[in-house]
C-alpha cells in the first residue's frame, strides 16, 4: 500500500486544511482618541517637507517626561496650519492617578522649527480629550531634544527658569536706579 493511500495521511491532511481554514481571532486593543487643532502664532510658512509629531507622555513626580504612551507623526505635504489631529491611544494603560501631557513639534530637514513649550494636560482628571488647542512656538537657532524624552521637559523647565531669571534681573535693575 502506497503512503499516499494510507487513511492516516488523509486524516492528517484533512486536519491541516481544516485548521488553516479557521479564521484567526486577533484581540483588538481598545482605543480612545485625543482630537484637536495644531497651530502656531508666527506668520511663517512651513516647508513642503515639514513633519508634525504629537506624543502623549506620562509626567513623572519630578515634572519630567516619562514614558511615551502614544505617538503620531504625519507629513504636512505642503499644507499650512491649522492642522486637525486624532491621536489614538490604549486607555487600558492609563493610570487615573497620573498626569499625562500632549506635546509636539514640527520639524523639517532634521531641524525642529516649532515645539510645545507648555504642558498640555490631557486624559485624566478634568483634562480634555477633544477640542484640544495645541499652540506651538517657534524654535530659533537651537535644536531641542525630542519631545517625550527626559531632556525635553528638563530643557523646558530650564528655559522657563532662565526666562524667569531674566525678568527678575530686569526688575532688580529698575529698583536699583
Amino acid at each position: 500500500m502506497s503512503l499516499y493511500r494510507h487513511p492516516i495521511v488523509y486524516l492528517v491532511i484533512g486536519l491541516l486544511v481544516t485548521v488553516t481554514m479557521i479564521p484567526t481571532r486577533t484581540i483588538a486593543q481598545p482605543t480612545a482618541t485625543l482630537s484637536g487643532i495644531i497651530t502656531y502664532r508666527e506668520q511663517i510658512a512651513l516647508p513642503a517637507d515639514a513633519l508634525v509629531t504629537l506624543q502623549i507622555a506620562e509626567v513623572t513626580a519630578q515634572g519630567t517626561g516619562g514614558r511615551v504612551i502614544a505617538e503620531q507623526t504625519f507629513s504636512t505635504g505642503g499644507a499650512q496650519p491649522p492642522f486637525r489631529f486624532n491621536l489614538a491611544y490604549n486607555p487600558a494603560i492609563i493610570d487615573a492617578g497620573r498626569v499625562y501631557t500632549l506635546q509636539g513639534r514640527i520639524q523639517s530637514g532634521g531641524r525642529i522649527l516649532f515645539t510645545t513649550y507648555t504642558l498640555i494636560p490631557v486624559i485624566t482628571g478634568s483634562a480634555p480629550r477633544s477640542d484640544i488647542q495645541v499652540v506651538m512656538t517657534s524654535v530659533r537657532g537651537s535644536s531641542l531634544p525630542a519631545a517625550g524624552s527626559h531632556l525635553w521637559l528638563v530643557g523646558l523647565a530650564l528655559g522657563l527658569g532662565g526666562l524667569g531669571g531674566l525678568v527678575h534681573g530686569i526688575r532688580y535693575r529698575r529698583r536699583a536706579w
